[in-house]
């Protein structure tokens, strides 16, 4: 998770938004997250790396060429982990996680998905108006209702992002610790 834009294909410089007058510089005027990928996907790519390792490690072992009907059979394993690994270190998601965009140029939140044609949908547009409040604990963002029920939890990587979060949600949102 990045704080303003994942997109390094769509990286361009602009100018410093200080320049520009009418323009509040404290506050940026959009915040892109994405929560990190799937621990279950990692898991997946870590056990694919380790039957690749394992694969050319059966051929490590001395003494274990000398049987030529045990050589077939390690060629057989050797390559069934090596494809199985590789299947499993190239997997992709199918699904990308949702993006939340917080912008303060009109003062909303959106959620938006990114179908595999390469259209963004938006599934949630909320102005800051209609929520309730944002509550920073740890590592994490809380997103409350009027009513103080959670409308989404995001995890947040590092100072930076929780830093632009609170000074564009500050304005807008009563801020709870």
């Amino acid at each position: 998770m990045t704080a303003i834009d994942q997109n390094v294909i769509d990286f361009t410089r602009v100018a410093p938004i200080d320049h520009v007058p009418g323009f509040r510089s404290e506050a940026p005027s959009q915040v892109t997250l994405r929560p990190g990928g799937s621990v279950s996907a990692m898991l997946l790519r870590l056990l694919g790396g380790c039957m690749v390792m394992a694969s050319t490690g059966l051929w490590l072992m001395p003494d274990s060429g000398a049987d030529p009907q045990m050589a077939l059979i390690r060629i057989g394993v050797s390559v069934f982990l090596l494809f199985v690994g590789l299947c499993l270190l190239l997997q992709r998601e199918m699904k990308l996680p949702p993006e939340f965009h917080f912008d303060a140029q009109r003062n909303e939140l959106r959620i938006e998905e990114i179908r595999s044609d390469g259209r963004s949908v938006v599934l949630m547009r909320r102005s800051y108006a209609s929520l309730g409040a944002a509550r920073f604990s740890g590592k994490t963002l809380q997103i409350l209702e009027g009513d103080g029920s959670v409308l989404i939890e995001l995890p947040l990587e590092g100072r930076t992002t929780r830093k632009l979060l609170l000074s564009q949600l500050k304005p807008h949102l009563r801020i709870m610790s």
